[in-house]
């Protein structure tokens, strides 16, 4: 018989050690993952949902919020899945409530601090509250929202992000907004003083920056000075740089942008102009087949080899640039512009140096999202072996066609190409479907200028 010394026998020990540990670890991992499967939210038909880019997803028919593995929450809608990023948000506009997923801080007064997770359920916007998600991150609610000095006016909620110099992006369902210039929200309960990241209830001021951190490195140094006139030592406050998109609300054919009309932005931007004392992007707006950038050049000695724009299509990655004339302070891009698509557009300028080396530096960086059209497809008539029906979209582009595919019982039967531009109608002659069978059109591949629109698609189901 084979004896076992003490070394064999640690070895042993150790062996066994392991694989008890491993087993448990494993153990841990198939509970874990079982219990993500079960953080799974129904999202109520016509409620709004805001994806990853904050772009905003319009339910026709319910949804699905899910967690992935890594904790990022994703939405299930029409067989389409969208990212929603590691925190999500819904809004029903009918009955006001608002839905959050995922880890939220909630700060009351007094530094008292709630954190909610999975999913919290805020029934009104009278429920004022003040949340951070994350670092450089925030979420206010209130029925009452606005900026001191006017620019921003909504209600209901407001999502802020700041960059790392104090700039923020505002967005709702009426508004998306970059502001790049400090600014402070005053609700009905509290003021948040944005680039600062300092909470106010009364006379009780919170630090944000302790809460989880921040990598916010905004200071008063950051705000630019204005040339001396002559007259004295004015300083300015900086420059009056936004991001407008007032295409943001969903299809309800209403200009809600942050001031209450295109006259006040108009004006907003014009004024920042006037007020820019250096090379700047005051403000990019866009439709959906235009994007217009709104600029400054200041270079008074004539320094400035180039001044330009790269334009990058999230899509296809394909860049083009485009070279910004001094004299103006408008370009309009409508080339290779497409609907619901993602731009990111790097503003830059280039010199000589004293040793004549060409050097390039960024002066801006903007992403911006052109509009989704609004197509409807909708059953008119049914009779014996034959269907009806008419397409309508919503005029914010040129669209030209798209596929038709008719489902029989979740079997396709046909597929045929159709002509799309306002009203269309048309009927598909279909001998073989029995009463009682399920029907569907779905209209795919909806195409403007011959260029597919990527996550436009409209759908009509009846029981013949």
């Amino acid at each position: 018989m084979r004896k076992y010394d003490g070394r064999n026998k640690r070895n042993i020990g150790i062996i066994i050690g392991i694989s008890i540990f491993i087993v448990i670890m494993f153990s841990l991992c198939i509970r874990y993952i079982v219990s993500r499967e079960k953080n799974e939210f129904t999202v109520d038909s016509g409620a709004l949902v805001f994806d990853k880019d904050k772009n905003i997803i319009k339910l026709s028919n319910s949804g699905i919020i899910k967690t992935k593995w890594n904790n990022e929450y994703y939405l299930i809608y029409d067989d389409y899945q969208s990212e929603l990023g590691n925190t999500a948000l819904s809004y029903n506009e009918s009955t006001g409530e608002i839905r959050l997923y995922g880890r939220y801080y909630e700060i009351g007064s007094g530094d008292e601090i709630t954190v909610t997770e999975d999913e919290t359920l805020i029934k009104s916007s009278a429920l004022t509250k003040f949340y951070k998600l994350a670092d450089r991150k925030y979420l206010v609610i209130d029925k009452d929202i606005k900026t001191e000095d006017g620019l921003l006016s909504t209600s209901d909620f407001l999502l802020i992000d700041l960059d790392k110099v104090g700039n923020a992006t505002f967005t709702n369902h009426k508004v998306s907004l970059k502001v790049f210039t400090p600014s402070t929200i005053v609700t009905s309960n509290y003021s948040f003083d944005i680039a600062n990241e300092i909470l106010t209830y009364g006379s009780d001021k919170i630090d944000l920056k302790k809460i989880i951190g921040s990598s916010n490195t905004f200071t008063k140094e950051d705000l630019i000075p204005e040339e001396n006139s002559g007259s004295g030592n004015e300083i300015d406050d900086g420059n009056n740089g936004i991001t407008v998109d007032t295409d943001n609300q969903e299809g309800n054919g209403e200009d809600n942008n942050a001031t209450g009309g295109n006259d006040r932005n108009n004006l907003v931007i014009e004024e920042a102009k006037k007020e820019a004392k250096r090379t700047s992007v005051i403000a990019v707006t866009s439709t959906s087949n235009k994007i217009v950038a709104d600029y400054v050049i200041y270079d008074p000695y004539n320094e400035y080899s180039q001044v330009y724009m790269e334009v990058k299509n999230s899509s296809s990655n394909i860049t083009n640039t485009y070279y910004l004339n001094k004299g103006t302070t408008s370009y309009e891009l409508t080339q290779n512009i497409f609907p619901n698509t993602t731009y990111n557009i790097s503003f830059k300028y280039s010199y000589l140096d004293e040793n004549n080396n060409l050097v390039v530096e960024e002066f801006d960086n903007v992403n911006v999202t052109t509009k989704k059209p609004v197509v409807s497809l909708k059953v008119t008539r049914v009779k014996r072996g034959e269907v009806s029906y008419s397409v309508s979209d919503d005029n914010s582009c040129n669209l030209t066609s798209g596929t038709l595919i008719t489902y029989v019982n979740r079997e396709e039967v046909s597929r045929e190409d159709i002509a799309l531009g306002g009203n269309k109608s048309g009927s598909l002659i279909l001998p073989y479907i029995r009463e009682g069978d399920i029907v569907e059109l779905r209209l795919v591949n909806i195409r403007s200028n011959g260029s597919v629109i990527s996550g436009v698609t409209a759908s009509n189901k009846f029981s013949y």
